[in-house]
């Protein structure tokens, strides 16, 4: 056990703080789903896909998508997003993986070992060059395609040396899509943000081919006939298209379509009159060249669409926070199919007095909605009921659950578990938080602080602010012994003084207001009450837990891991149930003192 300070100055006088590293581990249940950007099947391996993830991870599936393996060691580009991968046409264990950066940057990376370790083989710093890659042999030698922001670049010696292919890009424009055609030589199709392009030299020149197709059409996809070298469908941000003519034309459908903005577009390997359309609104069908289309498959965010080539009648649905839906009827019915795929969006989590912990899941369809957890088994259920907007934030009574909403806050009802019953809409105003002091329960709403003493049956306004409130916490001020709430609106933080919410300056000697004026002591610096309870500031080197009482020591806690979003917590890591970490993208983790074990994985 290491014990270090963190020490803060103010006006002179210094307050130290003890800090304790305690001994214990990071357990990470593996809650299924994620957020798939790309999905591709392995050629050389029958029943082999690989799924790329906007977390940054790289999954790899042996059994035809029914479950997920990842290299040990966690993600293996965390703050990119794996926007694309390639299987390489020569090297059979060797993949290629396409990421785009965040916040900013790129990647190109390559696996020789199935996803099992990974090269960088060029960064950019200040744009995403790397948006999409393809592969292809052409006269011979190998070519390495990418494209992203300003335009494409090609190698042919594995990516030591590249040659730049910019085609008339609009200023501001990037791309979106590139295709090698699969029977014609040294012709390249790229999607912009805008229009299509089609080289017939490598990439030395480009024409844009864009007849029939709306302005500002920008291209995610192309799907080559198999029969017909110039037969072929485009997914674009406007419905999707056709060519008979490699190009030359196009013809708009989009009769059917929920949502204009299609990703994907695919034939059915099994049967050539079918074609299937991923939406922003779901999964659809057409089985009269695209005259009409009917929805299949449930309502959500679609990514990608891949067919076993093995088995044609096995679909395979890269989704925006469903993780992998699969079919094994071409795409009739469909189920989740995430076991090993763990980056679930959690938004919030809540512990109960007797243990039993809730949390929130952001997604659509089945897997969104609220779950409770069993810690030592580690076993997760959905709720039978959940409240009918999203959950943002969570807090308990007792064995009473609460969910803050952008439709109000909700409780469940007094008797049976949460979720058994209907939830009850109890604050009609948009919330965004809860704290507690054990006596009374304060929300932060979009129309200030509420207060409720009976477990959020009945709310009362709680001081006179009346405006947007973004978070509410315990909070104290070390040295002072005050220990109160504080709250941020406006882009600042206020704190309650017992009978209303300001924003005054503490003097660090005896607690005094101090203002300031000609011959009088200058203000006191502005001093913001420290957050009781967990504070996750992700900068820091430790996760540090302030408990109530500024006599005990503060608890240091490494990270679970390096680029985590936090989005909540429950618990305290001094008591052997542990700490819960909710994460975005990275599912629930658990701190466990060395003292106790529990169910969850290292």
């Amino acid at each position: 056990m290491k014990r270090f300070a963190l020490l803060l100055l103010l006006a002179g006088v210094v307050h130290a703080t003890e800090w304790v590293q305690t001994d214990g581990s990071w357990l990470r249940y593996p809650l299924p789903g994620a957020e798939v950007k790309s999905l591709v099947a392995d050629p050389f391996t029958p029943s082999a896909f690989y799924a790329g993830t906007a977390q940054g991870g790289v999954y790899r599936s042996t059994d035809s998508g029914k479950s997920w393996t990842s290299a040990p060691g966690g993600t293996p580009f965390p703050g990119y997003s794996v926007t694309s991968l390639a299987v390489d046409p020569v090297k059979k264990a060797t993949l290629w993986a396409g990421l785009s950066g965040i916040v900013k940057g790129g990647l190109l990376a390559r696996s020789d070992d199935r996803g099992a370790s990974w090269q960088v083989i060029r960064k950019w710093d200040d744009r995403a060059a790397a948006r999409v890659v393809a592969l292809s042999v052409q006269g011979g030698k190998k070519v390495v395609a990418v494209g992203g922001d300003y335009g494409v670049e090609l190698s042919a010696d594995e990516g030591e040396t590249w040659r730049t292919s910019a085609p008339n890009l609009d200023p501001g424009s990037g791309i979106s899509f590139i295709a090698f055609h699969p029977t014609r030589e040294k012709t390249l199709y790229c999607g912009s943000f805008r229009h299509p392009f089609l080289s017939t030299d490598l990439a030395r020149t480009w024409k844009r081919i864009a007849v029939g197709m709306v302005e500002d059409t920008e291209v995610f996809q192309l799907d080559f006939s198999t029969q017909s070298p110039d037969d072929f469908w485009a997914a674009t941000c406007g419905w999707v298209y056709r060519t008979v003519d490699a190009g030359a034309s196009w013809t708009r459908y989009r009769d059917g379509l929920s949502d204009r903005r299609t990703h994907v577009v695919r034939r059915d390997p099994a049967d050539g009159m079918r074609v299937l359309a991923g939406t922003t609104g779901g999964l659809f069908e057409t089985r009269n060249a695209g005259k009409s289309f009917r929805r299949v498959g449930p309502e959500l965010v679609v990514n990608t669409i891949t067919f076993d080539p093995a088995q044609p009648n096995v679909l395979l649905v890269g989704t925006e926070s469903n993780g992998v839906l699969r079919s094994e009827d071409g795409g009739t019915t469909f189920t989740e199919s995430n076991r090993g795929l763990a980056e679930a969006r959690i938004s919030a989590v809540a512990e109960t007095e007797s243990g039993r912990v809730y949390l929130s899941r952001a997604a659509d369809g089945p897997s969104g909605g609220l779950w409770a957890l069993d810690p030592l088994k580690g076993d997760v259920e959905k709720l039978p009921l959940s409240p009918p907007a999203t959950v943002v934030s969570l807090a308990t009574w007792g064995e009473r659950l609460l969910a803050a909403t952008p439709d109000g806050v909700y409780t469940s009802p007094k008797t049976g578990r949460p979720g058994a019953g209907a939830w009850i809409r109890a604050l009609p105003r948009a919330a965004r938080g809860f704290a507690t002091d054990g006596t009374r329960l304060l929300a932060a709403t979009s129309d200030g602080v509420f207060m409720s003493r009976d477990g959020g049956d009945s709310w009362a306004r709680f001081g006179s602010l009346a405006k947007r409130v973004d978070g509410i916490r315990r909070a104290r001020f070390t040295g002072l012994g005050i220990v109160t709430f504080a709250a941020d609106s406006g882009g600042r933080t206020m704190w309650w003084d017992g009978k209303d919410w300001v924003f005054d300056a503490v003097r660090v000697d005896d607690g005094r207001k101090l203002s300031g004026g000609f011959g009088k002591a200058p203000p006191a610096p502005r001093w913001v009450p420290e957050p009781i309870g967990l504070d996750h500031e992700t900068s820091r080197a430790h996760l540090l837990f302030r408990p109530e009482d500024e006599k005990a020591a503060g608890i240091a806690l490494p990270h679970p891991e390096n680029g985590l979003s936090v989005s909540g917590w429950a618990g305290d890591p001094r008591r052997p149930e542990g700490l819960f970490l909710a994460t975005i993208g990275r599912g629930l983790f658990r701190f466990v003192p060395a003292e106790k074990t529990a169910a969850g994985s290292p």
